[in-house]
């Protein structure tokens, strides 16, 4: 039993991870128009972010949204190999692809096969590599052999022994020797899960949704949140780039940890730029120009980034003197010329929503309201002190900077310092403990534009915790 004419996409860019493209397959046969570039848009993948140790990786399930596109719901475990192969027939008689997780040290195929290394690199002291399932999708079942599709890392499309599959079925928990290997998921043994489309996009559809992918961008790497969960940042859009340039001013020669950390950013936020280039020519294709004039601008752009890096290890590896001051000059001239772009992109695309957000829980109302009194009275403070004339009669739109605002940039400065000593007076946190810095390093008008857009800026720094996406 195999899906008849049954011919998806094989050759398929390394920094996808290895459940983007069966979810696209799996969407497709739903009836909906996707793309591996908006599925990884979706998500935020094109989005920059990182963590208080430089561990650049998407942080989606930090910020608000829905999702989207597309779901994963029925994640299970079945009870036995002979349950799955009765699953297995029945989702592939209804012509569905049926999708699998497991552990790729037992597919023949891929380079894990039955590889030590494989074992070691996720025990070793000091790894910070996370165990994961790695998804495949089952488009045929026969007596001895089972038809897989398996595009990343491994480009396949074939047949497996009967055997080879059961084992990589059963997992990484049945290998011993990754017992202590850690973990940011619940590995599953006969693991599998269903996806549906949130929104079956026809091509009007298709066309809204990629230009609403492109705001939810723009919009939230210009407004480059900081968010705050126990005792731990998270850094997202423009932000990264903060954190990188203020890891140059902190090296010193010699500060091989600084140095690692400089290297990690710079290497790691090449990932998110090469996934919204995608995006980019996905939609310059359905949109037309100016977006692939903006498509071509960017490539250029994280030619630099690349080019940047190199000049780092070159720096590194011949001991040249003075290479924090010249890379400083680099990076800090890329990341004006990026917001420049970033900031022309926007006036340039049709006018579209961002991406759906959750619904704001009654804590977070507390929250915001508590927040809104902070504002309000940190600006009569400015009024009082510093001869502003900020009108608190309108409450939240209140104008505070921008084209119709009572501010200028020093301005909004003090205020930011005021409100970051209320949020700390309040709550004992230092949640807003960069707004001053990121204001006065020429971050966009939108949060700052009225009282009620900068409390829902600081409201979302509550997002709410949730798993981590996680990569093969």
């Amino acid at each position: 039993m195999i899906i008849p004419s049954f011919a998806p996409v094989l050759d398929i860019p390394y920094y996808y991870p290895c459940n983007f493209p069966l979810i696209h397959e799996v969407l497709h046969r739903q009836g909906s128009i996707t793309s591996l570039a908006l599925l990884a848009a979706s998500r935020l993948y094109s989005l920059p972010s990182c963590g208080d140790n430089g561990l650049v990786k998407p942080y989606f399930h930090k910020l608000d949204y829905v999702e989207p596109i597309w779901e994963m719901y029925g994640q299970r475990q079945l009870d036995s190999f002979e349950e799955g192969k009765t699953q297995i027939r029945q989702y592939i008689g209804e012509g569905g692809l049926f999708l699998a997780t497991g552990t790729s040290y037992h597919l023949p195929y891929c380079e894990d096969y039955q590889n030590p290394e494989y074992i070691r690199k996720h025990v070793k002291q000091g790894s910070r590599l996370h165990l994961v399932d790695h998804w495949i999708a089952v488009y045929g079942l026969e007596d001895e052999h089972v038809h897989v599709y398996d595009p990343v890392p491994s480009k396949y499309k074939g047949k497996v022994d009967q055997r080879a599959f059961h084992d990589f079925w059963k997992g990484n928990q049945s290998i011993p020797e990754l017992a202590q290997a850690k973990r940011k998921e619940e590995l599953r043994t006969y693991g599998t899960m269903d996806i549906r489309a949130t929104v079956k996009l026809d091509s009007d559809g298709y066309r809204d949704m990629l230009i609403q992918a492109l705001t939810t961008q723009i919009e939230e790497f210009l407004t480059g949140r900081t968010i705050t969960q126990e005792e731990r940042n998270y850094y997202f859009g423009h932000a990264v780039s903060l954190q990188l340039l203020h890891a140059l001013r902190g090296a010193n020669e010699g500060d091989q940890a600084n140095e690692m950390l400089i290297s990690g950013l710079l290497f790691d936020m090449r990932w998110s730029r090469y996934f919204l280039r995608d995006l980019l020519q996905e939609s310059a294709l359905w949109l037309g120009s100016p977006l692939d004039q903006y498509a071509r601008e960017f490539s250029e752009i994280i030619v630099r980034w690349e080019k940047a890096y190199n000049m780092l290890q070159v720096s590194r590896i011949k001991q040249r003197e003075q290479w924090k001051v010249q890379l400083t000059g680099v990076i800090k001239m890329l990341v004006t010329d990026e917001w420049q772009w970033y900031e022309s992109l926007r006036q340039s695309i049709p006018q579209e929503d961002c991406f759906p957000r959750q619904a704001m829980s009654m804590i977070g109302q507390e929250h915001r309201e508590d927040l809104l009194r902070i504002v309000l009275d940190s600006c009569r403070e400015l009024n009082a002190y510093h001869n502003t004339t900020i009108p608190l009669g309108e409450g939240g739109n209140a104008p505070l900077y921008g084209r119709s605002g009572q501010l200028d940039s020093l301005e909004l400065v003090s205020l930011l310092a005021v409100v970051e000593q209320g949020i700390e007076d309040r709550w004992g946190t230092g949640m807003g403990a960069a707004l001053a810095e990121m204001a006065a390093a020429s971050m966009p008008e939108s949060p700052y534009q009225t009282v009620a857009s900068l409390v829902d800026y600081l409201a979302q720094q509550w997002a709410p915790a949730g798993k981590e996406d996680a990569r093969c």
